[in-house]
Parts: C-alpha cells; sequence; structure tokens
C-alpha cells in the first residue's frame, strides 16, 4: 500500500490533534477540580450529580425550616417560663391576701402589684417573633393579637383578642409533605386556659371586702399554671424532635456531600500525573511529527 506524503501528514495531524485534545481534557480537569463538566464528560455520573445536587438543596432547605421551627419554639418556652413565673408571683399574693389580718390597705397593694402582673402577661402575650410574626397570635399578623383598655379606677380591663388573632397554626415542612406546628395559639391559653381571666379574678378578689371569692382566684390560679405547664410540655416536646431532625440533617448533608466528592471531584494527585504523562505523550508527537515530516524533495536535491 502506498503512503503518499498527505496521507502521512494527515496522520501526524490527527494524532497531534488527539494527543493536545487528551492534554487539554487532563488540564480542564486540574483547573475545574471536577471529573464531570459537561454531561457529555460522563451522562451517568453527570445524572447522579444533578440528583444529589437537588437532594443537598431539599435538605438544606428543610434544615433552614427545622432551624427556624427550633428558635421559634425556644422563645415561645421563654415567655411562656415567664407567665408561668407572674402566675406564681400572684399566687403567693393571693394568698398572703387570704389572711383576714391582713390590712386592707396591704391587699390594695397586692391586687396593684397583680394589676401590674396582670398588664407583664398580655405584653407576653404579644411578643413578636421577628417583628412581624407574634408567638400568639396564631395565622394574625401584622397587629398585636391582644388588646386592653383602661378601667376607671387606674386598672387594666379584661385583655380582648383582635378579631382573627390568637387562633391558627403555623406549620413547618420539616420533611416532603410533613409538616410541624411549632406555635401555641394565644386564644386556646390566654383565653380559654383563663390565664388573663385568673390574673383578673385574682385582683378582684383582693380589692374586695368580703375576702370570700379568694379561694376562686387560688383554684382559677392553679388551672392557669396547669394550662401554661401543659403548653410548655407541648412545646418541649416539639424542641426534642425538631433537634433530633436538625440532627438527621447534618448527617445526611455530610454523608451526600462525601458522596458528591467522591463522583465529581478530582483525584488532584492522579490529575497532576495524567497532565504530566499527556504532556510527554504530546512532546514526543511533537518531536516524531518534525522527524517524518521533515524530508522534502529539496532535501534529496542537496
Amino acid at each position: 500500500m502506498r503512503i503518499s506524503n498527505a496521507t502521512l501528514r494527515n496522520n501526524v495531524m490527527r494524532n497531534l490533534h488527539s494527543s493536545l485534545r487528551e492534554m487539554s481534557e487532563a488540564q480542564r480537569q486540574m483547573a475545574s477540580g471536577r471529573t464531570v463538566n459537561v454531561p457529555s464528560d460522563n451522562p451517568v455520573v453527570a445524572a447522579r450529580l444533578l440528583n444529589l445536587n437537588t437532594a443537598l438543596t431539599e435538605s438544606a432547605q428543610f434544615q433552614t425550616n427545622v432551624r427556624d421551627g427550633i428558635a421559634w419554639l425556644n422563645m415561645t418556652d421563654v415567655t411562656l417560663g415567664s407567665v408561668g413565673e407572674a402566675l406564681h408571683r400572684a399566687k403567693e399574693l393571693t394568698l398572703a391576701g387570704a389572711n383576714s389580718t391582713l390590712p386592707p390597705e396591704v391587699r390594695e397593694f397586692n391586687a396593684r402589684e397583680v394589676d401590674q402582673l396582670l398588664r407583664h402577661v398580655v405584653s407576653l402575650a404579644n411578643t413578636s417573633f421577628d417583628g412581624s410574626r407574634s408567638l400568639f397570635g396564631g395565622t394574625h399578623h401584622g397587629t398585636l393579637p391582644f388588646t386592653t383598655s383602661e378601667n376607671a379606677d387606674g386598672t387594666l380591663g379584661s385583655p380582648a383578642a383582635v378579631p382573627g388573632a390568637g387562633v391558627g397554626a403555623i406549620n413547618y415542612e420539616i420533611l416532603r409533605h410533613i409538616d410541624m406546628q411549632v406555635n401555641i395559639p394565644g386564644a386556646d391559653l390566654f383565653q380559654d386556659g383563663n390565664v388573663f381571666g385568673a390574673l383578673t379574678t385574682a385582683r378582684d378578689a383582693l380589692r374586695a371586702t368580703p375576702t370570700a371569692n379568694i379561694q376562686d382566684a387560688l383554684a382559677d390560679l392553679d388551672a392557669a399554671l396547669s394550662n401554661v405547664l401543659d403548653a410548655r410540655a407541648t412545646v418541649g416536646a416539639r424542641q426534642n424532635r425538631l433537634e433530633m431532625a436538625e440532627m438527621r440533617y447534618d448527617e445526611e448533608r455530610t454523608t451526600l456531600t462525601g458522596l458528591r466528592s467522591k463522583l465529581g471531584d478530582v483525584d488532584m494527585a492522579e490529575a497532576i500525573m495524567n497532565f504530566n504523562v499527556r504532556e510527554s505523550v504530546y512532546q514526543a508527537a511533537l518531536g516524531a511529527a518534525a522527524r517524518v515530516m521533515q524530508p522534502t524533495l529539496l532535501d534529496f536535491l542537496r
């Protein structure tokens, strides 16, 4: 078979281009740090990497929801703890007022302190989580969920919920198609749970003469405290669940990130070795091409 100069030249150029392409690919992997830069590099690995990136993005969003829910529940627990302390103090003042030998002016002082405790609990019930959402406002946002008015004698009137406030669940999606409620509806706790009512009853009982209603006020305070403790127990159970979910997402992200690295990241030592090999091959190909394509008719006519 006759090998012409054109055939030899075409073979040399084709081999040089092939060697240069392999060296360029090795250099691109070193520069990007990834084994797959375009889907055509490895369609199977590219599809798996795409699925892993989707799973990591979804996991990151669920973890954000979980952390936001934990923050909400932590703040709720702290606030309910303050409400419980206010009820405990009100109970102490009411118990002191049950003593028939206590002077009326002392009971009046106790009543004034209970009135301040009521104001404090109302402010706690209106606590904001992030400046726009109320902890106990339910699905009502933008304004305070509970309003108050002043009585003619300077005491606080019965707190009332704004229409539509204090009801409704705030749910966070912590897993695909799985939601979890993070809020305690204020209407259920402070109104139906009689927290406001117990403090109001205790204050009015301390100011009344005779003090026959103080025992009823103490019973109301005990019931309100029990409702607050039940709410804190619910919050604590949800906190534990979310904390376990957060740990799970931490482990999941570590696992998925490691798998993505094994599939898509370049072993730099191996990449450098491959690049050096291809560079040497290309240099050798250039040297061989220079020797093969060097002779011409003029070389023989000298």
